[in-house]
C-alpha cells in the first residue's frame, strides 16, 4: 500500500506531505484546487518523464517521495533483477533540478525510469478518465479473464515456450533469406569448385611438368650432344681422355724435380676423373632420352589444362589455384552447414509448435470456463449500480497463429438495454456506462488480478443521486481489502471514506499555493453539505451530509 506521498516545489504545491489510510482514502475540492496535481506527482512516481515547467521555485529543484509497505512479493523480484537493496518498506523518490535534469531513486539507490515503471505497475493501479480507455482493450479483457481463470503458472510455462519459438523462427527466417540468395552464387561456387577438385592439383606439379616438356621437346637434340660429348671425350682418335693421358705421362717424368709439376699431375688425376664423370652422365642422359611422343602429348595436356584454370581465374601459379579451390571448398561447407542448422531449426520449431498447440488449447479451455461466472457477476453488479437490464457478453475466436497469451482473442460485448444487441464495449458504452462497468470489473477482479493500490480518479464522473451511492457502497467494500484513493465529485461517494482529504487553493500577494489537510468529523460535514448544496450550505444540506456519512 502507499503509505505517504511527499511533495516539494510541485506546480503550485510548495510542500504538502500526506499519510494514506490503508482501506479507503477520499480527496475531494473545487475545480482547480490542484486534486489533479497530486496525480501528476505521483506520476513522476511511476516513471513519467518531467521537465523545469513543473517546478514551483525555478531557483530550487523539486522533489517528490513515495513510501509503500506491504508491498506484493513480485516487487522484490524486480529490486533484485535492478541490484537494489529489499527492506520492508520500498521508498521512491524523483528530484528534478531547476536545470531540467531529473534523477530517479529507489531505496536511496539511483535507478532508470524504467525501473519505476516496473515497479509502479505492481504497485499501483490508476482508473482515470483517460486510463478507462484501457477497458475496451482486448489486452486488459483477456488479462481479466487470465486472472479470473488463475491461468498465471500456466502463461508462464506458455510465454517462456513461446520466446524459444520467436528466437528460433527468427533465426531461422533469417537464415532461410540468406540462403535463397546464395543458392544461384553457390551453385556456380560448386561448379568451380568440382572443376578445380576433379584437376587434382598438387603444389609443385606444373613446374615439374615443365621441365619434363622441355627435357621431351629437346630429345634428339641432347641425344646427339650426349653421344657427341661421348665420343670426343673417350673415342675419337684425338679424344680428350688420350690426349690428357699421354700429358700427363710427360709431366710425371720431371715430377721429382718440382712441386709444382707435382701439383699439376694431381689435377691431371683429378681431370681423369671428371672426365669419366661426365661420360657417365651422358651415358645416363642418353639411355633416357628415347623418344616418347606419347608421353609427351600426356604432358602438353596436363599443362594446357593447368594454364587453363589460371587464365579463367585470373592467377599466376598453381599455388593461387590451389588457394582459390580451398577457399571454395571452405565456402561450400559453410553454406552446407547453414543448410543442416536449417533443418535442425526446423525441426526444433516443429517441436516447439507441438508444445505451443497443447499449451494454447489448455488456455482457451481455462479461459473458456469463467465466461459465464464473469458475465453473471458483472451482471448482478451493474444491477446494484442502477443498470439492471445491462449485462455484458465474452465473445472469444482463436487466432490462426501464436501470440504471446496462445491463440485466443477475447473482446467484451455490452448491452445496456434489455431487447438490444449486444455490440463490442468500445462502441456502445458511455461515459457513465464505462465508469460503472470498470468498477463493476474491478471489484469483480479485484482479488483474482491481485490489484494493488487503486486510485480512482473521478470514476463517478456522469453518475449522480442513488447510483452514485450504490457506487460507493461498491468502493467501500472494495477498500475492506485492498487500498482506495478516490478523486470524487460526488458527496455520495465522499461520504464513505475512511480519510478524507480535502484540497484548497491559498492566495497569496505574489502566486497561489495548493494545500492538503485531512478532516475532522466536523469539517467533513461542512464539505460534503457544500458539495450537496454549495456555499456556504444548507442546514438542510448539513443534516443530509450528517445521514450520508451515518449511512
Amino acid at each position: 500500500m502507499l503509505k505517504s506521498l511527499s511533495i516539494e516545489n510541485y506546480a503550485i504545491i510548495r510542500k504538502v506531505d500526506i499519510e494514506f489510510d490503508k482501506s479507503l482514502n477520499i480527496v475531494t475540492g473545487e475545480t482547480g484546487a490542484g486534486k489533479s496535481i497530486l496525480l501528476g506527482a505521483l506520476g513522476l512516481i511511476m516513471g513519467q518523464r518531467a521537465d523545469t515547467t513543473v517546478l514551483y521555485d525555478k531557483n530550487s529543484k523539486c522533489i517528490v517521495e513515495a513510501r509503500f509497505t506491504g508491498y506484493p512479493p513480485e516487487i522484490n523480484e524486480i529490486l533484485r533483477q535492478s541490484d537494489l537493496d529489499i527492506y520492508d518498506e520500498l521508498i521512491i523518490r524523483r528530484e528534478i533540478s531547476s536545470s531540467g535534469k531529473s534523477r530517479a531513486f529507489a531505496n536511496d539507490t539511483p535507478v532508470r525510469l524504467d525501473v519505476l515503471q516496473s515497479l509502479s505497475a505492481v504497485l499501483v493501479d490508476l482508473n482515470s478518465q483517460f486510463e478507462m480507455m484501457e477497458l475496451y482493450q482486448n489486452r486488459f479483457q483477456l488479462a481479466v479473464i487470465d486472472a479470473l481463470a488463475k491461468n498465471d503458472s500456466l502463461l508462464e510455462v506458455y510465454r517462456s515456450q513461446f520466446g524459444q519459438y520467436k528466437i528460433i523462427r527468427k533465426e531461422l527466417r533469417e537464415l532461410e533469406s540468406m540462403e535463397s540468395q546464395q543458392i544461384r552464387e553457390m551453385d556456380f561456387a560448386r561448379f568451380q569448385f568440382d572443376e578445380l577438385e576433379k584437376a587434382e592439383l598438387q603444389m609443385g606439379e606444373q613446374e615439374e611438368l615443365e621441365r619434363e616438356l622441355q627435357l621431351l621437346e629437346s630429345s634428339e637434340d641432347l641425344r646427339l650432344l650426349m653421344e657427341e660429348t661421348g665420343f670426343k671425350l673417350m673415342e675419337s682418335e684425338s679424344a680428350v681422355r688420350d690426349v690428357l693421358r699421354e700429358l700427363q705421362v710427360k709431366w710425371e717424368k720431371f715430377g721429382e724435380i718440382d712441386e709444382d709439376i707435382r701439383g699439376g699431375i694431381e689435377s691431371f688425376s683429378q681431370m681423369h676423373a671428371l672426365l669419366e664423370d661426365i661420360g657417365s652422365i651422358s651415358d645416363k642422359v642418353s639411355s633416357r632420352l628415347d623418344a616418347d611422343p606419347e608421353r609427351l602429348s600426356e604432358v602438353n595436356d596436363r599443362l594446357n589444362i593447368l594454364y587453363g584454370l589460371e587464365r579463367k581465374h585470373n592467377v599466376q601459379g598453381l599455388e593461387e589455384l590451389i588457394e582459390i579451390r580451398d577457399q571454395l571448398g571452405q565456402m561450400i561447407e559453410q553454406f552446407d552447414g547453414k543448410s543442416e542448422k536449417i533443418e535442425q531449426l526446423n525441426k526444433q520449431l516443429r517441436e516447439l509448435e507441438n508444445k505451443l498447440e497443447k499449451k494454447a488449447a489448455e488456455l482457451s479451455k481455462s479461459r473458456c470456463s469463467v465466461f459465464k461466472n464473469l458475465e453473471t457477476s458483472i451482471s448482478e453488479r451493474l444491477t446494484e449500480l442502477a443498470m439492471p437490464s445491462a449485462s455484458i457478453k465474452v465473445k472469444h475466436s482463436v487466432y490462426g497463429e501464436f501470440g504471446p497469451s496462445g491463440k485466443d482473442e477475447i473482446e467484451f460485448y455490452f448491452k445496456a438495454n434489455r431487447g438490444g444487441d449486444f455490440q463490442a464495449l468500445k462502441k456502445v458504452a458511455s461515459g457513465g456506462e464505462s465508469a460503472r462497468l470498470m468498477l463493476a470489473l474491478k471489484s469483480t477482479v479485484a482479488d483474482a488480478m491481485r490489484l494493488p493500490t487503486m486510485i480512482f480518479d473521478e470514476i463517478d464522473s456522469g453518475v449522480s443521486g442513488e447510483v452514485a451511492g450504490r457506487m460507493g457502497d461498491i468502493i467501500k467494500t472494495l477498500s475492506k481489502h485492498h487500498q482506495l484513493i478516490c478523486i470524487t465529485h460526488s458527496p455520495q461517494v465522499a461520504a464513505r471514506a475512511v480519510r478524507h482529504y480535502f484540497v484548497y487553493k491559498e492566495d497569496l500577494k505574489s502566486r497561489t499555493i495548493t494545500h492538503v489537510k485531512i478532516l475532522d468529523e466536523k469539517e467533513r460535514i461542512a464539505e460534503i453539505a457544500k458539495m450537496l448544496s454549495g456555499d456556504p450550505p444548507s442546514s438542510f444540506a448539513l443534516e443530509n451530509a450528517k445521514e450520508l456519512i451515518q449511512t
